[in-house]
């Protein structure tokens, strides 16, 4: 819990996706909402027998919300917890480590090398409350394995959640805390400056990855966990040096972290991140971050702020603002992209605003995002009952292959009564579906093979879809590897 603690509390929802992503839940179908998640585990434990450990538990209800009826819950912590007795599928581990006194600590750290004691004062002055590998071998360099090797068996750090993280022990930390303290204002600033720029380095190097046409799966998925093991670190480096009024620091944090959110939802350091993001770029006069910001936080709250349906259209408000005034047509094309996403979301007509977002995107030469809109404009014309307009658009498209695009072709060719076009668009789309475990565009693909099955009373086609839809059924809970066979 170390990993996900926000303000002193653990925070459950973050608990969760971890727990569901380390039971294999495919990605896209790890649920944006707390209540969703848990619902999701508790499916996952009526199938499974299954064992989940909860360690650095400070209070009993952050680790509660993991326990299942059919499984059984181990809670870790450091002192006696109030409530576990209550719940007979929860075994309470006791993990109390002995309190040193500031006369033995500081004789300990004074026997350790050089590039330890260094790690030691730099953990003191970090917000968060624990450090991965990437993250020190940028404050130490080549020093920060063996630095980190020896605090640990000097017994000042322990391990922390996933592999290669640490914190430091209780006794430990309290220590190192209250010696930082002591350090002058010019000192500490400092050291605010070397954890910032480690920091900006390694979030920005790891989106780049992410986001880099070169990079192969496993890099990305290696960077990607980077972001997510680090985005408390960030979260918490940001709170800390917008007092410092480090603008241009605080926003470029906040854009590093987009890849992570653009696939991992975690209903927590989106909203802070990005809110101190705008902020900062709003200081700053960074036109284009706060822009993009804005633009991704109006996404968000689309995706996950089902509490407040309207703040994504007051973020998205406030990014059309700047439209004159941002700098480049792709960004132009994502502000009413967005804009289409909300007035879909509020059942009003997004054509126009998906036209804009196509007329940016073949201005920017962007052709991802003009194969993508193009696919959006089109189904949004077969549902306006425009399906001629829609297959004409689809035909002039230059990204007129892919699976977004032969489902909005299928969709165009059906709403028409073109059955064996439709059909054979629709399979099109299944096919390239399946093979790139995109599940969710898989099933819509044979919701739709399936009803032209149906007109055409193709039995054998319609029991073959049937069989599929129940094997997709089963997708969320298995692994990646497994779900793509």
């Amino acid at each position: 819990m170390d990993d996900v603690r926000r303000d002193g509390a653990g925070d459950p929802s973050v608990m969760l996706a971890c727990l569901l992503r380390d039971l294999g839940v495919v990605e896209e179908f790890i649920p944006p909402q707390f209540g969703d998640r848990f619902r999701a585990l508790q499916q996952i434990a009526q199938q499974r027998r299954i064992v989940i450990v909860v360690d650095g538990v400070l209070r009993a209800p952050e680790a509660v919300v993991a326990a299942c009826a059919p499984g059984l819950l181990l809670v870790g912590s450091r002192w006696r917890l109030d409530g576990l007795s209550l719940h007979a599928d929860i075994v309470h581990v006791l993990l109390e480590s002995p309190p040193s006194a500031d006369e033995d600590m500081d004789t300990l750290v004074q026997q350790l090398s050089e590039p330890a004691r260094a790690l030691y004062r730099l953990l003191g002055h970090l917000p968060a409350p624990t450090i991965g590998p990437a993250l020190a071998r940028l404050l130490l360099g080549v020093g920060s394995e063996k630095a980190m090797t020896q605090l640990t068996a000097a017994g000042l750090l322990v391990p922390a959640g996933s592999p290669g993280r640490f914190r430091l022990r209780d006794s430990a930390r309290a220590h190192t805390k209250d010696r930082a303290r002591t350090e002058t204002p010019d000192e500490r600033r400092r050291v605010r400056r070397q954890l910032t720029d480690a920091c900006l380095t390694m979030v920005e190097k790891a989106a780049a990855t992410c986001t880099s046409p070169d990079a192969d799966d496993t890099a990305r998925r290696a960077s990607l966990d980077v972001l997510d093991a680090e985005q408390h670190t960030v979260t918490t480096i940001m709170q800390m040096i917008t007092y410092d009024q480090w603008h241009r620091e605080v926003w470029r944090l906040a854009m590093a972290l987009g890849p992570l959110y653009d696939v991992r939802v975690h209903d927590s350091y989106w909203r802070d991140s990005h809110t101190l993001g705008v902020e900062a770029a709003l200081w700053d006069g960074a036109i284009d971050a706060q822009a993009e910001l804005r633009t991704r936080l109006a996404r968000l709250e689309l995706l996950c702020g089902t509490d407040h349906p309207e703040r994504a259209g007051k973020e998205i408000n406030r990014a059309q603002e700047m439209l004159d005034l941002v700098s480049n047509d792709r960004l132009r094309g994502l502000i009413w992209q967005t804009r289409a996403e909300v007035e879909e979301d509020q059942g009003r007509d997004p054509i126009p605003a998906w036209q804009q977002a196509l007329h940016c995107y073949t201005q920017a030469s962007y052709r991802a995002g003009t194969g993508m809109v193009s696919a959006r404009l089109g189904h949004a014309l077969v549902a306006a009952g425009r399906a001629e307009e829609a297959l004409a658009l689809l035909t002039r498209s230059p990204a007129q292959s892919g699976a977004d695009a032969d489902l909005a072709r299928a969709a165009a060719h059906h709403a028409l009564g073109h059955d064996g076009p439709a059909l054979a668009a629709a399979l099109n789309a299944a096919q390239y579906a399946a093979r790139h475990a995109r599940y969710r565009l898989y099933g819509s693909a044979l919701t739709l093979v399936a009803d032209v099955a149906e007109e055409l009373r193709d039995e054998e086609l319609l029991r073959m879809c049937r069989s599929k839809e129940r094997e997709l059924a089963q997708v969320p809970w298995l692994a990646p590897s497994s779900a793509a066979k």
